[in-house]
């Protein structure tokens, strides 16, 4: 299959992910970043997010000479034979995907070629992508009098933050699109060792499916995957709020729906929601994408308002126990949208701490990882969980880190000057929260609260 040199065009969690991993696995690898201060903590070995074991990862392949990271595109591109597409496609205002950053980086490639080679898209992009990526690259390539043929193909990422180098090295799929067959067939050459789990630490007893299919498909397919999660999150927490009305207890009912191998436990916890820079960003584009079609998603619509609702409903349950917020003092364990990462990108517990701000309360929270929460000023930041709860009305778990679940309920209890301990990921037994002499209030757990209209 030949060469199998690989430039990663975006050095932000899945790029950084992506050249780490590819150079694990022998690739020799070279990462484009064009913003200094990144590029030159990425030189050193150090990511600029947290995720788990990618500084390890980072520092072993810049040693061993496999990995390098650079800012100068026309190298990065003429080292390669595979050309990454990694940058950012945040959502815009109408729902669909911003594209001005995969246009700058098309045209760089575009201006960059100096002989055929395979253009991969692993940034999640609008269904039909593939197609205006194409484009872009001819007329930026032609402009630059580069008379060089390349093919195109889509390769969507399916990472979670926490377990991302995991889920590189051990999918349950790999997914390639496109229409020419050679340039699809060179790809799932690249990635053989994780196919065939051929690598140090390879899982053979549970191979990947590699799946081909058209750019299309494969398009689709990465927005379909994450609104299907989306939507279970949302579906079992509309079933959590049905139980507050009903005496229910949802940790329960999940679990026994779990049970069914049709329906599957995963992504049935009960809670305030999800967040992160891809659910809501991809379940929007759907929508958007519909409607443009003159198609009503109003499952997908539904999903989005439930998710709102569930932070919504952690600040009325305060208000509620603590007979209103003006001057109350509420403690938060946990930032970041999920544990084991430090991304705040539309995490529910900051949506949370600026609607209790807003309306009036001194808001103090501990994060493992989270430094900092740009935005939002009068959101105090401590080191130890246990301050969380000094002087406290009310204390409210909202990430669901490990490290939360060892707390001593006594000693967070002694700080406080109210019992309020509200539990919105369930993690806690209600009784023993009771018994350290704290009013439990989970979610979905039989303790009703006022209905969304």
């Amino acid at each position: 299959m030949g060469k199998r040199r690989v430039a990663v065009i975006g050095s932000g969690y899945v790029g950084t992910v992506a050249a780490a991993c590819f150079a694990s696995l022998g690739r020799e690898v070279v990462a484009l970043e064009i913003d200094p201060a990144k590029l030159s903590s990425l030189q050193r070995g150090r990511a600029p997010f947290f995720e788990r074991g990618i500084d390890d990862r980072l520092r072993s392949e810049l040693a061993s000479g496999r990995l390098r990271f650079t800012d100068d595109a026309v190298d990065a591109v003429q080292s390669s034979d595979f050309v990454f597409f990694c940058v950012g496609t945040p959502s815009g205002p109408d729902g669909h995907a911003e594209m001005d950053a995969l246009a700058h980086a098309a045209v760089l490639v575009g201006r960059a070629l100096d002989r055929p080679k395979v253009l991969v898209t692993k940034s999640t992009v609008p269904i039909g992508t593939g197609r205006w990526l194409e484009t872009i690259v001819e007329e930026a390539a032609f402009d630059a009098g580069n008379d060089v043929t390349f093919s195109a193909v889509s390769n969507p990422e399916f990472l979670r933050q926490g377990s991302a180098i995991d889920d590189f090295l051990h999918p349950d799929r790999v997914v390639l699109g496109g229409d020419d067959p050679e340039a699809v067939e060179r790809v799932a050459d690249l990635y053989g060792p994780i196919l065939e789990q051929s690598f140090e630490g390879g899982r053979r007893d549970r191979l990947p499916e590699l799946v081909r299919t058209g750019l299309a498909s494969a398009e689709t397919l990465k927005y379909a995957s994450n609104a299907f999660l989306a939507l279970k999150v949302s579906f079992v927490n509309e079933i959590a709020n049905i139980c507050e009305l009903t005496g229910a207890d949802v940790t329960v009912v999940a679990h026994a729906l779990g049970l069914d191998r049709r329906i599957g436990s995963s992504f049935l916890e009960a809670g305030i929601g999800w967040g992160g820079s891809c659910f809501g960003k991809d379940v929007r584009e759907l929508v958007a994408v519909a409607a443009d079609h003159g198609y009503d998603a109003q499952i997908l619509r539904a999903a989005g308002d439930v998710n709102r609702w569930q932070r919504e409903l952690v600040v009325k349950k305060l208000r509620r126990r603590l007979h209103g917020l003006r001057g109350r003092r509420v403690g938060l364990l946990g930032l970041a949208f999920k544990p084991g990462t430090d991304d705040l990108r539309d995490a529910p517990a900051v949506d949370i701490a600026r609607q209790l701000i807003g309306a009036g309360a001194g808001v103090v929270a501990h994060d493992p990882v989270v430094r900092a929460v740009p935005g939002v000023e009068q959101l105090r930041l401590v080191d130890d969980p246990y301050d969380v709860a000094a002087r406290a009305d009310a204390v409210a778990l909202l990430t669901e880190w490990p490290e939360y679940s060892e707390l001593e309920l006594d000693a967070l209890r002694d700080r406080m000057r109210g019992d309020v301990f509200l539990d919105g990921r369930n993690v806690f037994d209600p009784a023993k929260v009771e018994a350290a002499g704290l009013t439990y209030e989970g979610v979905g757990r039989g303790t009703p609260c006022r209905p969304r209209p």
